[in-house]
């Protein structure tokens, strides 16, 4: 990929979502400011701890001014077509700010898929948590990386593609070698600076790109998975309080965009299982996601504008069978 920036925004994110929930005296909450994006003056860093992307952009139209090389989603234009379209639920606290910096989680050596397939390709990935995190809600950093290694061996994830086969495999944030992705558990803050955003909608996001020499974030030979905290804790609305479901569609949908799936797609028919690539986290209505503008997608090739899918959080939900992206 080389010094190519490719940032595959999961539409526009947050401003303060943060609302209620939580205490102002909650002893283990942090609210630390992240730090600014390193810049020609900011001292190297490791890459498993390195600060934030230098230069990312603020929105959709200041990526293409900025730098030609970037390639970005279409941000949100306006505001949500209801109270609640793309709004975070309620629920548990969750830190608003960390650090900038992350550190590695749970224990590398985790493989999954088949490495005898013909064709097959090895993506290796490291595990983090920004620095700054609380971790208590949902079990620790840890636990967050069993989930991840969990989702991604599950037989109907991307291990199950039979035009891409995929291998994954969990290694260390100290081997000598940059991994291909970096999937990093983010404060909304933090995600926000990363990848951009100007309506008040949190979202995660795929932040691609080769960057061998670790300047920015962390060395990775793909890219970042931004996993917004907020999200993490509390869920989306359109998945009904089922948050163990959605955290496994959030993994699955942004290392999609890791593996080269960059476009979203619409819900095919109504009643059907939402492709792993919808915007899930906002709506499962193409309506809906269509008024949010974010794609265009939604519109001209959804078909059924009024489609309503059902939520699902697989690629390969029939376990290789037939594709749901």
């Amino acid at each position: 990929m080389g010094a190519l920036i490719v940032v595959l925004v999961t539409v526009g994110v947050l401003v303060d979502v943060f609302t209620g929930g939580s205490s102002p005296d909650s002893g283990d909450r942090q609210d630390v400011v992240a730090s600014s994006p390193a810049g020609e003056d900011a001292a190297p860093q490791d890459a498993a701890s390195a600060g934030p992307l230098a230069g990312a952009p603020v929105s959709h139209l200041i990526d293409k001014i900025r730098n030609p090389h970037v390639r970005s989603e279409k941000m949100l234009a306006g505001a949500p077509v209801s109270d609640t379209v793309g709004e975070l639920p309620p629920g548990g606290d969750y830190t608003r700010s960390g650090a900038g910096r992350w550190h590695g989680v749970g224990t590398p050596g985790a493989v999954a898929g088949d490495p005898g397939r013909a064709g097959v390709r090895t993506v290796t990935y490291v595990v983090e948590v920004e620095d700054g995190t609380d971790t208590s809600s949902f079990g620790g950093g840890d636990a967050f990386a069993s989930m991840v290694d969990a989702t991604l061996a599950d037989p109907r994830s991307w291990t199950a593609e039979t035009d891409d086969p995929v291998v994954f495999r969990h290694v260390s944030v100290s081997d000598a070698g940059a991994p291909d992705l970096r999937i990093r558990l983010t404060t909304p803050e933090t995600t926000r600076t990363l990848c951009g955003g100007e309506i008040r909608l949190e979202t995660s996001c795929f932040v691609g790109g080769g960057d061998a020499s670790g300047e920015m974030s962390g060395a990775a030979g793909e890219g970042r998975v931004i996993i917004n905290l907020a999200r993490w804790v509390r869920g989306a609305l359109p998945f009904q309080g089922d948050v163990g479901s959605y955290r496994q569609y959030v993994v699955n949908h942004e290392v999609g965009h890791g593996l080269g799936h960059a476009a979203h797609r619409p819900c095919p028919a109504d009643g059907d299982l939402a492709p792993v690539m919808m915007q899930q986290t906002l709506s499962l209505a193409n309506r809906d996601l269509a008024e949010l503008d974010a794609g265009s997608e939604y519109t001209d090739d959804a078909g059924d504008i009024d489609a309503v899918c059902r939520a699902n959080p697989w690629p390969r939900p029939d376990g290789g069978t037939a594709s749901s992206h």
